[in-house]
């Protein structure tokens, strides 16, 4: 008699196991099915990088310019 009430137990355990894995798995793809990017950065208003070398800071201001004309 024991020993069915410890089967009984393993399949209602193996069930609930299965249960929580079908959830998580459900979400999971429900998440990848919304695609919802991150918040934007604002590159134009974040603090530039003190380490770059002086091509690189004339390259940037091109593109500052450039991005600027484009907008208006």
């Amino acid at each position: 008699m024991a020993r069915s009430q410890e089967t009984f137990n393993k399949k209602q355990r193996e069930k609930k196991r299965m249960e929580k894995k079908k959830l998580k798995k459900e979400k999971r793809e429900n998440r990848k099915n919304d695609e919802k990017s991150g918040v934007e950065i604002d590159w134009s208003s974040a603090p530039e990088n003190k380490t770059l070398s002086s091509n690189e800071l004339e390259s940037r201001k091109k593109q500052k310019e450039n991005n600027s004309n484009k907008n208006q």
